[in-house]
Order: C-alpha cells, then sequence, then structure tokens
C-alpha cells in the first residue's frame, strides 16, 4: 500500500501504514502522559505554591514570650506538631508544599494571578484566643484560622492545600488538648492536696480545742476549789490579829513573872550562901546538907534565870508575829478575791474553747466532703469549655463555590476537543476552492471563520450549561460567557490550523496537547517537564482567561485573553500555510 502526503483532489489525507500505526500508539501514549502527570498528585506537593500570612501577636506566658502563630505555622509548613519557631520571612520546600511567608497584599496578588493556590491566614488573636483555655469559661474561644483557595490554581491545589493544613491543625488541636487536660487534672491534684491538708489542719485545730476545752474545765474547777479554800481561810483568819494581841499581851506577863521570880532567888541564894558559911564554921552533917540546899538553890536561880530570858524572847516574836498578823489577814482577802476572779475567767475561757471545739469540728467536716468534690459549671459553661478545648483551632475555609474550581478546567478541556471534532468534521483546507481566484488570505479567512464561529457556539452553549447551579452574579456569568466565545473561537482555530499544516500529525499533536493540558489542570504537582510543556500550549491563556473570569479578576483575564487572540492568529497563520501548501501540490500535480 503506498502512501501519498496529500490528494490534490481531496486535499485530505490518505490512510497508510504510518497512519494506522499511530492510530494504535496515540491512546497508549495519552495514557501514559496523564498516568505520568496524575497517578500520584499528592507526592510532590512541594510543587504547588501556598502562602501564609501570621498575623498573630505573641502573649506571654508565666514570664515567657510565646509566639503561638508561628510555631503553628512551622507545624504547617514542615507538616508536624509545632516544636521551634520560623523567621517571619522565608519559604520552605520539601514533601510540604512551597509556603512562603508574606503580607496580605502579596496573599492577594498571588491569589488572583494562581501564583498561591491557597493563602493561610493566621489571625492577630490567635495565641490570645488559645491562651484563653487556662482562664474563665466566659474568656475561653476558638480560633478560626482563615485558608483563601485560588480560582486560577489547578483543580486539586486548593483540596490538598486543606488537606495537609487540616492536618497540621489536628495535630496542633491535640497538642494544646493535651496540654490543656495535663493542667486541669494537675489543678485537679493540687486543690485534692491542699484542701487535704486543710482537713488535717482543721482536724488538729478541733483535737487541739478539745484539749484546751478540757484543760479550761480543769482550770475553772481548780480555781472554784482554790477559792472556796481562800474563803474559808479567809474566814477563819479574821480573829487572829486580836488572838495574837493576847498572846503578846501574856507572853509579855510571863517574862515580867519570870523575871521577878529569877531576881528573888539570886537574892536569896545569895543570902543562904551566908547561913552556910557560917554552919560550915564548924564542919559536920550539919553542914553538908546546907552545902548540899545551897547548891540546889542556885541551880534553880540558874535556871529561872534562863526561863526568864527565854520568856522575854517569846514576848519580843509574839508582839512581833501580833504586829505583822494584820497584813497577813488583808493579803489572804486579797488572795480570796483574785481566785474568785480567776475561777470566772476559767469558766469563761472553757465557754469559749467548746465554741472553737465545735467550729474547728464544723470546718474539718466541710473541708473533707470538699476534698471529694470537683468544680461545678453551668450549662453555658460547659458547652463553651467543650467546645472550645475538644478543637482550639478552627479551619475556616474561603474557597469558592463547589463547581466554580472545575468549571474553567472543564470547559477549556471541552472546547479543545470540540476543536478537533470541527478540525475532523471539517476539511481544514476546502479543496474546491484551491484553484479559484479567491486569495489565499481571504480562502483561509473564510475556513477559519466559520470554524471561529462553530467553536463560539459551543462556548456560548457549554458556559451555560456549566454555570447551572453555581449561583454566580449576572456580571460573572456575562464575563464568563464571554471568555468561554473567545475560548472557543481560539481553540476551533488553532486545531484547524494544526490540522491545515501538519494533517493528520497535527489531529494527534492535538489529542496529545489536550492530555497535557488536563492534567497540568488538575494538579500542579505534576513533573516540571509537562508544566513547561503546557506553559508554552494555546490551552494555558484559554484556560486563565476563563479562571479569571469566573473569579472575577477582569485585567487577569484581559491579559491572558490576549495572549488566547494572539494564539488565534497564530492558529490562522497555520491555515494560511496550509493552504498555501496545498495550492502549490494542487498546481504541481496539473
Amino acid at each position: 500500500m503506498t502512501v501519498k502526503a496529500l490528494s490534490a483532489r481531496s486535499g485530505a489525507e490518505r490512510s497508510g501504514w504510518a497512519m494506522l500505526i499511530a492510530l494504535v500508539v496515540l491512546p497508549m501514549v495519552m495514557g501514559l502522559l496523564l498516568m505520568w502527570g496524575l497517578a500520584t498528585p499528592a507526592l510532590h506537593l512541594d510543587r504547588i505554591n501556598a502562602a501564609i500570612v501570621n498575623d498573630d501577636t505573641p502573649v506571654t506566658i508565666n514570664g515567657k514570650t510565646t509566639p503561638l502563630g508561628r510555631q503553628f505555622a512551622a507545624a504547617v509548613i514542615s507538616g508536624s506538631a509545632p516544636e521551634n519557631d520560623i523567621p517571619t520571612q522565608a519559604t520552605r520546600v520539601g514533601s510540604n508544599f512551597t509556603w512562603v511567608l508574606t503580607n496580605d497584599t502579596d496573599a492577594a496578588s498571588g491569589l488572583a494571578d494562581g501564583q498561591y493556590a491557597a493563602v493561610l491566614r493566621i489571625p492577630s488573636s490567635f495565641s490570645t484566643d488559645i491562651s484563653s483555655l487556662s482562664g474563665t469559661a466566659q474568656s475561653a474561644v476558638q480560633t478560626l484560622v482563615q485558608i483563601t483557595t485560588s480560582p486560577s490554581a489547578a483543580l486539586l491545589d486548593p483540596a490538598l492545600v486543606q488537606a495537609v493544613t487540616a492536618t497540621a491543625t489536628q495535630q496542633l488541636n491535640r497538642q494544646i488538648i493535651d496540654q490543656y487536660l495535663q493542667g486541669v487534672y494537675q489543678g485537679f491534684n493540687s486543690v485534692h492536696d491542699q484542701i487535704a491538708q486543710a482537713s488535717n489542719g482543721a482536724n488538729q485545730v478541733a483535737s487541739g480545742a478539745d484539749q484546751v476545752s478540757s484543760g479550761a474545765q480543769q482550770l475553772s474547777s481548780g480555781a472554784s476549789s482554790l477559792a472556796s479554800g481562800l474563803g474559808t481561810l479567809s474566814s477563819s483568819s479574821a480573829s487572829l490579829p486580836s488572838q495574837t494581841a493576847q498572846l503578846s499581851s501574856g507572853a509579855s506577863q510571863v517574862s515580867a513573872g519570870n523575871d521577878a521570880i529569877a531576881s528573888s532567888l539570886s537574892s536569896s541564894a545569895s543570902s543562904f550562901a551566908g547561913v552556910v558559911a557560917q554552919i560550915c564554921a564548924h564542919p559536920g552533917t550539919l553542914c553538908d546538907k546546907a552545902t548540899s540546899a545551897l547548891k540546889s538553890l542556885q541551880s534553880a536561880a540558874t535556871q529561872t534565870a534562863k526561863l526568864a530570858s527565854g520568856a522575854d524572847q517569846v514576848a519580843s516574836g509574839a508582839s512581833a508575829l501580833s504586829a505583822g498578823m494584820p497584813q497577813l489577814v488583808n493579803g489572804i482577802d486579797q488572795a480570796d478575791s483574785g481566785a474568785q476572779s480567776l475561777a470566772s475567767g476559767a469558766s469563761s475561757l472553757a465557754s469559749g474553747a467548746k465554741q472553737v471545739s465545735g467550729g474547728a469540728d464544723q470546718l474539718a467536716s466541710g473541708l473533707g466532703q470538699a476534698v471529694d468534690k470537683i468544680p461545678s459549671y453551668s450549662d453555658s459553661d460547659i458547652r463553651v469549655l467543650s467546645e472550645a478545648a475538644s478543637q482550639p483551632v478552627v479551619i475556616d475555609p474561603r474557597s469558592a463555590p463547589s463547581g466554580v474550581q472545575a468549571a474553567p478546567l472543564f470547559t477549556m478541556f471541552a472546547l479543545w476537543i470540540g476543536g478537533i471534532a470541527l478540525a475532523l468534521a471539517r476539511k481544514s483546507v476546502p479543496e474546491s476552492r484551491l484553484l479559484g481566484n479567491a486569495g489565499s488570505l481571504a480562502l483561509a479567512g473564510r475556513s477559519v471563520g466559520i470554524t471561529a464561529v462553530l467553536g463560539a457556539v459551543q462556548g456560548v452553549i457549554l458556559s451555560a450549561v456549566v454555570l447551572i447551579g453555581l449561583g454566580l452574579s449576572p456580571a460573572v456569568w456575562a464575563g464568563y460567557l464571554g471568555a468561554s466565545i473567545i475560548a472557543g473561537a481560539v481553540l476551533a482555530a488553532v486545531n484547524q490550523g494544526l490540522a491545515a499544516a501538519l494533517g493528520a500529525l497535527g489531529r494527534g499533536l492535538a489529542v496529545l496537547i489536550g492530555c497535557v493540558a488536563l492534567a497540568v489542570g488538575v494538579a500542579s504537582s505534576v513533573p516540571p517537564v509537562l508544566t513547561g510543556i503546557a506553559a508554552a500550549l494555546p490551552t494555558t491563556p484559554a484556560l486563565s482567561m476563563l479562571r479569571g473570569a469566573i473569579g472575577g479578576d477582569v485585567w487577569f483575564a484581559l491579559g491572558a485573553g490576549v495572549i488566547a487572540l494572539l494564539w488565534g492568529i497564530a492558529g490562522f497563520a497555520l491555515v494560511i500555510g496550509g493552504v498555501l501548501g496545498r495550492r502549490r501540490l494542487r498546481v504541481a500535480s496539473l
């Protein structure tokens, strides 16, 4: 079987072995491209760019400045629990996304043009809200972390960013909850120990108060006995002064009588001594008896003198006793009065000690019951604390409505396939007019014009179908409709140009372009080779234009639309080249 590139009569390619092989191999190549690009979209997350805006204000905990926002940003970047701090401005690349720490202005710009698939905003109250868990129920709040996804990003990028951020948030929540529960349980232990100590102390106070009460009762009893005894002593000693005065007077009389007797006996002994001297002038029995009687008389005089001296001392002592006895009686009276006051005070002390003992018993009983109790909260407090403690950090997703992220990609891909179908259904070069007098530019313009109109109609119909149920505003819907019309016309013109200039090869190349565009549009984690190829394809500005239109970014859509129109002009140029080439072949065959 022979193969000719072109038929001057039909203007179309003839089938041959090369065409058959291409038709067989093309699906395999398509499958390999899609597998290579989309088999593991989460394997190379570092190819996806995302931004972090950290507006958090650090707080002081236990005298130490704690930047919880920066720690959370570190957890998101590393994909693990927060451990280390990170700089204010930095970019991290690895098994996680390529995270860029930036400001609000750059983040907004990056979201609009698709530079960032998503932006994570940490609020200024992040640290304060998290630390509020250690305060009262009224101050406990959840902190909201905002994630805004870009409508200009690849289809799966926002979902991947949210998944990774959610994982980091869960890890942070687990760490916060763990620390919170540790603090709660340690607080329970501390309160329990303190109340137990207070209860023990109250028991000791009660025991001591009982002992004081018992001692006070004994003191009161002893003081009463002392007062009673001193009262008896006071009444009994009342007559002592007069009695001691009588004793002193009698002792003086006895002393005077003894002195007189002693003087009389001394005088009698002196006189009798003279008589004995005369008798003993003639010794004999009478002398001996007289001498013996004299000795007895002298001894009696001596003893009487000693008795008189002792009586004098007794009289002197009795006189002193009589003088001091009134003071003794007065002292006993004063002691009796003091003992009565002591008895009254001891009785009051015993009564007060009983009251102290009773109060201490009540205190010990109340504290003992408090040991087994846990602080109670109102229903609203329990609800607030439960919500805040169970999920301290909550993600607040700010993404486009469901379907908005996918609509531009599916619209672009459908319009590209529609362009391929138009290139297959219509002859890329009108063979009946090749030998006419119409210029090649006019001939190509007419052919491309019809194809572009059909592509635009495809854009109108497709946008109407795709946007159903998305709830877009009339202005956005109108902008997206216009972008779809331009995209449909441009992509149809490019497909016709590929078919006109390259024939079957151009149609096969168009299929591969569609595969690459689909893979890159689904996820930014595709191999860099595919990303680089996609940047040079006509599908990229068409997709960007559609994303800008549905996202409301007019200037971005207009910029992409200008590039798309340039691709349309390139498609028109390819058709002109195809017309000129076929006309040369047509003339050569004549």
